[in-house]
């Protein structure tokens, strides 16, 4: 097991008063990708203000869009290893 640290920018001006900007997560070099963003969802970590969406970042490479819906979109394959797309533990989602 590892801890992956998920980072997302704020979405508004109150935003980073209210709500945590970061979270860690526990998760198995095996566990998919996809799974794993499903974990951070069913967190409600992730804020929309109106219908933007955002883009998870893994060393600077995009590897998923997420909508206001929860909708996802992976620009990876699913299916990929937490291991093999987040090799430094890290997670970042951009406006």
């Amino acid at each position: 097991m590892r801890t992956i640290t998920v980072a997302r920018e704020s979405d508004c001006a109150a935003d980073d008063q209210c709500n945590p900007l970061s979270l860690e997560l526990q998760a198995s070099d095996t566990e998919s990708i996809e799974s794993f963003v499903a974990r951070i969802l069913a967190r409600d970590f992730l804020q929309f203000g109106g219908s933007q969406s955002t883009t998870g970042y893994a060393s600077g490479r995009p590897i998923v869009k997420v909508f206001p819906s929860n909708k996802t979109w992976f620009l990876i394959a699913a299916d990929t290893p937490v291991g093999t797309c987040l090799r430094k533990n890290r997670l970042k989602f951009i406006w």
